[in-house]
């Protein structure tokens, strides 16, 4: 079990508005954290791996998160992540949202953030609604570098992957995600960005983890809460250091993915309809 610095083993702790035993924890948080396939087009080799992406909802909006340099030369519909827990179903997402035209962060590790827009309505009857972290303002990481974070992801090390003797093709695979604490180290000089270094419980680089999910811990009135801290952009191979995108960094592309759909919406909206521009924000 991952334990957490100042949780009881025997607490419970709030997920937006639901109670877990904090055992439980990893559990209740482990499938908003994806792993990223990439179709190639090959009968005996039709997907590639490409580490860890985040799913996030955010006022009924719902982005997948991930790294550029995770899926360069990849086209946007053959990025794919499994619907179900055994992987038997790929569904990719209908819009790719970047800050690429933001004159201002020219030069900045964010723009190698990337997104897909998702609408569960258009997979009829399943779980993708809930595969999207559901963002609570109220319990997003405020800057607090005395909290304990918690790290979701797929390193590449853990993987195993089972080649046919005979043709040569990929027969199966092993993946295992790790759920572990991690502690603040500093602010990056970098807009929006921080180090935090890794409690491993394991053997295991970093390669892999790029695109996953950070969450802290906290306390407030009602008792322990764990909510939404950022998404990882890098690590490194030599030390337990990653660097991630706090919140209020990913917030411009819930406000841009709403600005696509408004212009999506007047394309096709009929004579006078309106379409709303108002700009909702982490409270």
């Amino acid at each position: 079990m991952m334990a957490i610095k100042k949780v009881p083993s025997d607490a419970s702790i709030r997920i937006g508005s639901i109670w877990f035993p904090v055992r439980s924890l990893p559990a209740a948080l482990a499938r908003h954290t994806k792993l990223v396939f990439c179709l190639t087009g090959s009968d005996d080799h039709p997907y590639s791996l490409r580490g860890s992406a985040t799913g996030l909802k955010f006022q009924d909006r719902h982005l997948l998160f991930c790294c550029g340099h995770q899926i360069a030369n990849i086209e946007p519909r053959n990025v794919v992540i499994p619907l179900d827990k055994e992987g038997r179903t790929l569904i990719s997402g209908q819009q790719m949202v970047s800050l690429d035209h933001v004159q201002e962060l020219l030069g900045e590790e964010i723009l190698d953030l990337t997104a897909m827009r998702f609408d569960p309505a258009k997979y009829g009857p399943s779980p993708v609604d809930l595969g999207f972290f559901d963002i609570r303002g109220s319990d997003v990481w405020n800057g607090d570098p005395q909290t304990t974070f918690l790290v979701f992801g797929y390193p590449t090390s853990l993987r195993s992957l089972e080649i046919d003797d005979v043709t040569g093709a990929l027969s199966g695979l092993k993946v295992k995600m790790i759920a572990t604490a991690a502690s603040y180290i500093q602010a990056s000089q970098a807009s929006g960005l921080h180090a935090i270094r890794l409690l491993r419980s394991g053997d295991y680089t970093s390669d892999g983890l790029s695109g996953g999910t950070v969450y802290h811990v906290g306390e407030d009135a009602h008792g322990f809460y764990c909510g939404f801290a950022g998404l990882v952009i890098r690590g490194s191979e030599t030390s337990d250091m990653l660097h991630f995108i706090d919140p209020r960094a990913i917030y411009p592309f819930f406000r841009h993915q709403e600005w696509l759909a408004a212009e999506d919406s007047r394309a096709t909206a009929p004579p006078n309809a309106q379409t709303s521009d108002r700009e909702p924000g982490f409270p």
